[in-house]
C-alpha cells in the first residue's frame, strides 16, 4: 500500500511542481515565444489535455516506483545520496536521451528545450524525493 500512496504523491508532486515552473509568469513568457516554431505542437488547454498530462505522469511515476523498489537496496542509506542517485537515474533514463533525440532530429526551440530540460530534472529529483521518503 505505500508504493500506491508513494505513486500518488510522486505523481501529484511532479504535476504540480512542472505547473508552478512553468505557468510562472517568468518562464511562461520565455516559453511561449516558441509557439508558432513549426518542430512545436500546442497542446490545447482543456481539461483533456490535463488529463493526458497527469496519465503520462502517473505511468512514468508507476514504472519508476518498480526500478527504486527493485534497486533500493543497491542504493546508500543516505537519504541525501539515495535521492541524489535516485533523480539522477532518472534524468538518464528519461529526460537526457529525449534532449539528445531532439538536439540530433528536430529542429525543436532551443529556449523552450532548456526550460523542459531544467523543469524535468527538477522534476525529476522531486519524484526520487518522494519515494525516498514513501517507499
Amino acid at each position: 500500500m505505500e508504493i500506491f500512496f508513494a505513486v500518488v504523491y510522486a505523481t501529484l508532486a511532479w504535476f504540480i511542481v512542472a505547473a508552478v515552473l512553468f505557468f510562472n509568469p517568468f518562464v511562461d513568457k520565455i516559453y511561449s515565444e516558441g509557439e508558432d516554431h513549426p518542430a512545436v505542437k500546442s497542446l490545447p488547454k482543456s481539461p483533456a489535455t490535463i488529463g493526458k498530462i497527469l496519465l503520462a505522469v502517473l505511468i512514468q511515476c508507476i514504472l519508476w516506483a518498480i526500478v527504486y523498489v527493485w534497486i533500493n537496496n543497491a542504493l546508500p542509506q543516505n537519504p541525501f545520496f539515495k535521492i541524489v542517485i535516485f533523480g539522477t537515474i532518472i534524468s538518464f533514463i528519461k529526460i537526457i536521451p529525449r534532449d539528445i533525440d531532439r538536439i540530433l532530429l528536430t529542429t525543436y526551440p532551443i529556449k523552450r528545450m532548456t526550460i523542459e530540460f531544467i523543469i524535468g530534472l527538477i522534476c525529476s529529483y522531486v519524484v526520487a524525493f518522494v519515494y525516498v521518503y514513501q517507499i
